[in-house]
């Protein structure tokens, strides 16, 4: 970043959000965080479940316990590779990696590393439907 207004308006850019602070306060997240929380809600809603937005959302849940035949990573990484671009921040989604647990097929982590506007490509690991997601 050159100057703070150049930061002022790619915060702009990255929109901003609340979330609950670790003192139970709301508190705002933006820049990456906020991409970051609105793919990953990209990710795990159910595509028919917004009654406004009905092509919206990966169906992640659809492919969890499947996930170890390679024409099903391949299905699920077309699929996030078209749902995050649809994201007007993301520039490109330049690489997908699917790791599935063998002993436990609904415990996966997904790498998708994505060139986001104002930034340099960055990769971000998602774990979905586990706790500490």
């Amino acid at each position: 970043m050159a100057n703070i207004a150049e930061a002022y308006l790619l915060d702009l850019v990255h929109d901003k959000d609340l979330i609950k602070s670790a003192d139970g306060d709301l508190d705002v997240v933006s820049g990456l965080n906020n991409l970051r929380m609105a793919l990953y809600h990209r990710l795990i809603t159910q595509k028919g479940s917004l009654v406004h937005r009905p092509d919206y959302g990966v169906s992640l849940k659809d492919f969890i316990n499947a996930l170890n035949s390679l024409d099903n990573q391949r299905r699920l990484a077309s699929e996030i590779d078209e749902q995050f671009r649809k994201d007007f921040r993301v520039e490109a989604v330049t690489g997908i990696k699917i790791i599935v647990d063998d002993n436990r097929p609904e415990v996966v982590k997904i790498f998708v590393r994505i060139k986001a506007i104002g930034y340099d490509e960055i990769e971000l690991l998602f774990k979905p439907f586990l706790e500490n997601e």
